[in-house]
């Protein structure tokens, strides 16, 4: 099966780009979206027309959210691990589909200041605790807002410390890799550098490859990954969608 991850950064923003017409084409069986920034559940489905699509909405308008779609009915599966603080921001959404657990999910960046890292940060070991409990196959995949080593993004140096690069979001990767789950790009792709999947809209950096590579796919079930690839030539929004194959 295929399933595809993008960070839309609007979707009706996206949708202009293409978006629906390529998803048409490539008919994946999931796609995932973060920020949908459009808390209009009818209106999205109206869109999002063939496909059906469970959500977890922001409450703001114009802010965040998260949404998934398929081709057939899904089974939406509650979760309770995302901590009070974000809750109502849109941040994660889960389908059971032949026997799989599939996570759709959106951390906060952190670059809005030691408040929001906090919460990111405190979103992390919440998750942590969900991973170390999990025992059936599943699979997250999402923008995390978290580059896991130094090859991830363009300037490690000057970028260490920054949110999204700090010891402490690249020491929770480890420490859920030593848990058993895996960052499946990365274990199929161990030497692989220069790959990223966001871009700034600032100083040229897309023309110059100058990324992060912020947008993953982790499972407990690595065996069953056969490609992850970093559709970059794709713009529909600031990131580049993540497609994954899976048997």
């Amino acid at each position: 099966m295929e399933a595809v991850s993008l960070n839309a950064n609007g979707l009706r923003a996206a949708w202009k780009k293409g978006l629906g017409a390529w998803l048409d084409a490539e008919n994946p069986d999931l796609v995932f979206i973060q920020e949908v920034k459009w808390n209009d559940i009818a209106g999205l489905r109206s869109l999002a027309e063939g496909w059906y699509v469970v959500t977890d909405l922001a409450i703001k308008p114009g802010y965040s959210g998260v949404a998934t779609l398929c081709r057939r009915p899904l089974n939406v599966l509650n979760l309770t691990w995302m901590p009070d603080s974000l809750r109502g921001e849109g941040r994660c959404v889960a389908v059971e589909l032949d026997g799989v657990l599939w996570a759709n999910l959106y951390l906060p960046s952190g670059s809005q200041g030691a408040l929001r890292q906090g919460l990111k940060l405190e979103a992390l070991e919440a998750l942590s605790h969900w991973l170390g409990a999990r025992q059936t196959p599943t699979v997250l995949g999402g923008d995390w807002n978290l580059a896991p080593l130094e090859s991830d993004v363009h300037d490690p140096k000057r970028l260490d410390g920054t949110p999204g690069f700090t010891p402490e979001e690249r020491s929770w990767m480890a420490s859920i890799e030593s848990m058993g789950w895996v960052e499946a790009f990365r274990r199929l792709n161990p030497g692989a550098r220069e790959v990223f999947s966001w871009w700034s809209a600032r100083s040229g950096a897309f023309d110059r490859n100058k990324g992060w590579r912020i947008d993953h796919w982790i499972t407990n079930c690595p065996n069953r990954v056969q490609s992850v690839e970093y559709l970059r030539d794709l713009r529909f929004s600031d990131h580049a969608p993540v497609r994954l194959r899976w048997s």
